[in-house]
């Protein structure tokens, strides 16, 4: 379900009430000039393939656990991973090439420094 983009001052809850969705779902909470935020629920099993970002992110897991696979974190031959748990939070640097997988259904806090051109 699509949300409106948070205003200054408004609050938004992070878990969804119930269960979690059975299909991955990205919600953009706000997005302004120096940076966005989005919530991400993922299933059991659901993997967010190897992706990059062009600004420094911050991931925190709310709910559940996820294994982050990502240069950054060592030699990339095997490529080694991290698990966030909750209460946990990772930073990757602009650019770094990474994936997540969900080891049980989980929802993940992701902050975005945009970059000014």
């Amino acid at each position: 379900m699509a949300l409106d983009h948070l205003l200054p001052g408004q609050t938004q809850a992070l878990v969804p009430e119930g269960p979690l969705p059975t299909e991955f779902e990205s919600r953009a909470l706000f997005k302004g000039e120096d940076l966005e935020v989005m919530l991400l629920l993922m299933p059991e099993g659901r993997r967010m393939l190897d992706h990059r970002v062009d600004g420094e992110i911050t991931m925190q897991c709310i709910k559940g656990c996820v294994d982050v696979i990502s240069h950054a974190l060592g030699e990339p031959d095997p490529r080694p991973k991290a698990r966030l748990t909750e209460g946990e939070l990772m930073y990757l640097q602009r650019g770094e090439p990474h994936q997540l997988l969900a080891v049980v259904g989980s929802v993940v806090l992701l902050t975005i420094a945009l970059r000014k051109n």
